[in-house]
């Protein structure tokens, strides 16, 4: 632990664009991995990360598996563009909240609220130590899956654990290992028009398959409030699927890993939509 503590320390010393490129340096990064490795190893501990859109944020990590967390470059880009899009005062929502470093991410960059929807139990305790840790950010669980229709439905729970999707997902398909378990599957619209939560300014999807499900359960949201989206997607008919449904309600789509029209079905990786109404 003491040893954690004093690399955290040092980390702090790093420029943060620093830390984004040191696999990039020569001799450098192997050297980072044995250290981390080396001395990071043990039990979690709660730490402050010290740079990046996650700065100030409480979060529980293990070293070495949670260097990228540590260091606060988790996603670095696309965590960048969610802490850009937060306008003050925002509701926002996370959807596939994982660990919940993004729904973070949103509550420190000024939202009121983040609705932070993971039906993984696995993950929704992290998500809870997340809270608690950082008790002031206005972060809240709904332990449900969203999707375009109102039930319980089966839900797979990866061998690693953090990873859960819909069952119907196509998304790694029949994997070996795979948990079943029972979820409550939810509509944003039906839970807005119960006053569950609020509309959403700003919403992150992530949910390893369902992301076009999700948008069809939240079509009179999408109508009446025009949310700006950031949504992952994890085959080439789901980034086609999703761009077509934004875009016939008046969405401007673009990708963030790569200009959109290189986007090709025959080396189709895992990417990000942002999604923003035009004018």
């Amino acid at each position: 632990m003491n040893a954690a503590r004093l690399l955290s320390g040092a980390l702090a010393l790093v420029p943060f664009s620093v830390r984004t490129r040191i696999h990039q340096i020569p001799g450098v990064a192997p050297l980072q991995r044995w250290v981390v490795a080396r001395l990071g190893r043990g039990d979690s501990f709660a730490h402050r990360i010290s740079a990046g859109p996650a700065k100030g944020l409480m979060f529980g990590v293990k070293l070495p598996e949670d260097k990228l967390y540590w260091a606060g470059h988790w996603e670095a880009e696309v965590t960048g563009i969610l802490a850009r899009a937060v306008r003050p005062g925002a509701v926002c929502y996370d959807i596939g909240g994982h660990r919940g470093f993004m729904a973070g991410v949103m509550a420190l960059h000024g939202a009121a609220e983040v609705h932070c929807f993971e039906p993984n139990p696995v993950n929704a305790v992290q998500i809870e130590d997340l809270q608690a840790l950082n008790p002031v950010l206005p972060i809240l669980l709904h332990r449900m899956a969203i999707g375009a229709e109102d039930g319980r439905v089966a839900f797979d729970v990866m061998p690693d654990t953090a990873m859960g999707k819909l069952a119907s997902s196509d998304f790694q398909h029949g994997r070996a290992g795979a948990k079943r378990l029972e979820v409550d599957l939810r509509r944003l619209d039906g839970l807005i028009a119960a006053g569950a939560v609020p509309p959403a300014d700003l919403i992150k999807i992530d949910i390893e398959g369902a992301e076009l499900e999700a948008l069809q359960g939240a079509a009179d949201l999408v109508a009446a409030q025009s949310p700006v989206l950031l949504i992952e997607v994890h085959s080439h008919a789901l980034f086609q699927g999703c761009a077509a449904w934004l875009r016939a309600r008046g969405y401007g789509v673009e990708v963030v890993e790569m200009p959109i029209a290189s986007v090709k079905a025959e080396a189709f990786r895992v990417c990000h939509i942002l999604a923003r109404p035009k004018g």
